[in-house]
C-alpha cells in the first residue's frame, strides 16, 4: 500500500512538474509577446507625441535684424562676377549704411517705430497678441530717455531690456554709437 502511494505520488509531482513546465514556458513566450506589443505601442505613441508638435517658434515675428526683410535687402550679391567680366572700380563707398538713421532703421524701428514714440508693429504685436509686458518706456523721445546719458542707453542696447534682446553681439561699439547719436537728433 505504502509502495502504491509512493507510486502514485510520484506520477502526480511529475504531471505537476511537466505541467509547470509547459505553463512556464507557455507564460514566457506571452510574455515576450507581450512586450514586443507593448514596445510597438510606446513607439506608436511617443512618434504620434513627436508628430503633434509644430517645430517652430511661438511667435512668428522675429525682431533681430538679421531675420528682417529690411536687412536682407541690403546685403551683397551672393555670386561672383565671370572671369570674362571687365573690371569697374567705382568710386569711394558711400557711408550711407553706416549712418544711425539706417542703423536704426535696421535695427529698432520695428519695436521703437521709425519716428522712435514707442509704437513699432512687432512691439505692438507682441503686447496685444502674446501679452508681454514692458516694464521700460519704449519711447525714446520722451523725458525717461532724454534724461539717460549715453552710457546708459548703450548699457541698455548691449543688455537688453524685458522684450528687448541684447545687440552686443550684432552691434558693434561704433555702430551703437551712431545709433545713439541719432536718437539724440529726434529728441
Amino acid at each position: 500500500m505504502i509502495k502504491n502511494l509512493l507510486h502514485i505520488t510520484e506520477q502526480t509531482d511529475r504531471t505537476v512538474n511537466s505541467g509547470f513546465k509547459v505553463n512556464s514556458r507557455l507564460n514566457m513566450r506571452l510574455a515576450g509577446k507581450f512586450r514586443v506589443y507593448l514596445l510597438g505601442l510606446m513607439l506608436l505613441g511617443s512618434l504620434a507625441a513627436i508628430s503633434c508638435t509644430s517645430g517652430s517658434y511661438p511667435v512668428d515675428i522675429f525682431y533681430e535684424m538679421h531675420y528682417q526683410q529690411s536687412y536682407k535687402s541690403h546685403e551683397p550679391p551672393r555670386l561672383s562676377a565671370p572671369a570674362s567680366a571687365v573690371a569697374f572700380f567705382p568710386g569711394p563707398k558711400s557711408t550711407a549704411f553706416n549712418t544711425g538713421e539706417h542703423l536704426f532703421v535696421v535695427n529698432c524701428s520695428m519695436c521703437h517705430g521709425v519716428d522712435a514714440k514707442g509704437n513699432g508693429p512687432v512691439l505692438n504685436k507682441l503686447k496685444t497678441d502674446y501679452g508681454y509686458q514692458v516694464q521700460a518706456d519704449p519711447d525714446l523721445t520722451g523725458a525717461v530717455v532724454t534724461g539717460f546719458g549715453d552710457d546708459i542707453i548703450e548699457s541698455f542696447m548691449m543688455t537688453g531690456v524685458t522684450v528687448m534682446p541684447s545687440f552686443s553681439k550684432l552691434l558693434s561699439t561704433e555702430e551703437r554709437e551712431l545709433i545713439i547719436e541719432y536718437i539724440r537728433t529726434l529728441q
